[in-house]
């Protein structure tokens, strides 16, 4: 995840904290504020599936290819945002979670209801960018933040990036080849590491097989 941040940070100039995180791929959705490098404190996280995984399943709904999040894209610019009457998941509760496992089941329920594919799509991807968004600015509001990194693979999504070009934010996206997992990040991490505490770890540190990004000193 830290490798994500430095992959968003990638194509920035003199960005340092305080800024807020935003992470959302196939395996995570999770709001961060970063007060300072290398701490990071939680502020918000899905309650089920990460959003890149709710464009995964809905995909597989409508018949799409794998990975979904490219193809719900492709297929939304046929469509009518509006036609489908998805809601925006978590709208007016308190906090900064996320949700997206309730969008499968009522994407399935539109296809049973004879709703074209395009317009579910266009309708499903309307509603993951408002909640994304929609949360990230409630916390920036918040917190004060006017910084914000917005990094995984959703963050390719030319929808959201759209959004959050209009939200009034300054924000930090990766180049497309940074949004997915990848080596350069975990490089651009460790380097931000090395110039801080140049010092190397001894060789005996013991793994840790889950180390969740709060808990990174």
């Amino acid at each position: 995840l830290e490798g994500h941040i430095h992959g968003a940070l990638a194509a920035t100039e003199g960005w340092a904290p305080p800024f807020l995180v935003l992470i959302a791929s196939g395996g995570h959705t999770h709001l961060y504020d970063v007060p300072a490098w290398g701490t990071y404190r939680l502020l918000g996280a899905t309650r089920d599936d990460a959003a890149g995984e709710a464009f995964d399943k809905v995909a597989r709904t409508l018949g799409l290819g794998y990975p979904g999040g490219p193809e719900i894209e492709r297929l939304a610019r046929e469509g009518d945002p509006r036609a489908v009457p998805f809601s925006v998941p978590m709208r007016g509760r308190a906090g900064y979670d996320f949700s997206f496992s309730g969008l499968k089941t009522a994407a399935v329920r539109f296809v049973q209801e004879g709703y074209a594919p395009a317009d579910i799509a266009a309708g499903f991807q309307r509603v993951v960018v408002a909640s994304l968004v929609g949360t990230l600015e409630r916390a920036a509001r918040a917190t004060g933040r006017q910084r914000v990194v917005v990094a995984g693979g959703v963050a390719a999504n030319r929808a959201l990036r759209e959004a959050l070009s209009a939200s009034g934010l300054e924000v930090a996206l990766p180049p497309a080849g940074l949004t997915s997992d990848n080596g350069a990040m975990i490089a651009l991490a460790a380097e931000s590491r090395w110039r801080r505490a140049p010092e190397p770890d001894p060789f005996d540190v013991p793994a840790e097989p889950y180390w969740p990004l709060g808990e990174a000193g």
